[in-house]
């Protein structure tokens, strides 16, 4: 079976040129079995290209098209036998990856400065980056990730704030995340780190895979589900208890409610828009709803909730949000 790689398509996208078709036709090649890790590398790969070239400004359209060439020779040297799925998706890797690195080995070793720092904000809401590795990160609203340009040969990273890992297994290059006095360090996981400057506890969730989590002369060996917790007052390390998938819900892509109550929802909104919710007690378990989330402001979500069910809410300072029980004399009284 022949496997087709859409280059023209890859291309266009990672300039940033692509419309609505061309980002579903992409969408859907990258549900095939194989792709999304291939389109992975892909990214990981351009993105370390932008990065190191951002001091001195090379000719981009240059690499590209040596980029396109090379792509090009890949599509012709592919054969029409028969071969194993997971054979012709690591040929492919192998060959973008020699492709790609030629035209950066050379900027890189003439023009690249010594080791840098590079920073990522998410400062209007949660993002998504892919690390040079291919590894995925999730930055809460207000977090800072920063990492040296020898991350490939060093998997290091520095966290300010909240962030979900989904770290590329490499046995041979430990992954490190430092957040203050916290170290946690993994080879191929999934797990969130809360590390907010303001806040007593810096908490680690382990959802997949196996970490260790140390802090000065203190060090905890994590299995799946498990939490722990640093305080940074009495600087101790320990384990607690706690959900670990909803400490990490709020790096998916959507949020969906089927009949809960009011009660569980403020406890969902509050971590999925950074907000502190003052929920009235007499609605908290009488009202459910039934909606889905995405990437709307949190205002359209409680007129949403408004209509289904008549609460009254406001907005205050400090990002906090009262709802109450809408008074008997707003509500509208039963016709004659």
């Amino acid at each position: 079976m022949e496997r087709h790689i859409p280059w023209d398509l890859l291309i266009s996208h990672l300039k940033k040129e692509t419309g609505t078709e061309e980002e579903e036709a992409l969408a859907v090649w990258r549900t095939t079995e194989g792709n999304e890790s291939l389109y992975g590398e892909i990214v990981a790969l351009w993105h370390e290209i932008i990065r190191d070239s951002a001091s001195y400004h090379p000719d981009t359209a240059y690499y590209w098209k040596q980029m396109e060439a090379r792509m090009a020779a890949i599509e012709k040297r592919k054969t029409a036998r028969s071969i194993p799925l997971y054979k012709a998706v690591a040929a492919a890797s192998v060959l973008l990856i020699l492709s790609v690195f030629s035209a950066y080995f050379v900027t890189r070793n003439y023009f690249r400065p010594d080791v840098c720092t590079q920073t990522y904000r998410a400062l209007n809401g949660k993002s998504q980056m892919i690390l040079p590795d291919g590894s995925v990160v999730w930055l809460n609203t207000g977090s800072t990730l920063s990492f040296e340009t020898s991350f490939l040969k060093d998997r290091r990273v520095l966290l300010d704030g909240e962030a979900l890992f989904d770290v590329r297994h490499d046995r041979k290059h430990p992954f490190v995340v430092s957040a203050g006095d916290v170290r946690v360090e993994v080879c191929g996981t999934r797990f969130s780190v809360e590390a907010y400057p303001d806040h007593e506890q810096i908490k680690v969730s382990l959802l997949e895979g196996r970490v260790s989590v140390s802090a000065r002369d203190q060090e905890l060996m994590m299995n799946p589900g498990d939490m722990a917790a640093y305080n940074r007052h009495t600087r101790m390390l320990s384990e607690i208890e706690g959900d670990v998938v909803f400490e990490s819900f709020w790096a998916n892509r959507h949020l969906s409610f089927e009949s809960k109550p009011l009660r569980v929802i403020c406890m969902y909104l509050e971590r999925w828009y950074n907000v502190e919710i003052e929920l009235d007690p007499a609605i908290a378990d009488t009202q459910v709803y039934t909606f889905t989330i995405t990437d709307e402001p949190l205002e359209t979500i409680l007129q949403i909730m408004s209509r289904i069910n008549p609460i009254r809410y406001s907005f205050e300072q400090d990002r906090r949000v009262i709802i109450k029980d809408v008074s008997p004399s707003k509500k509208k009284m039963p016709m004659k």
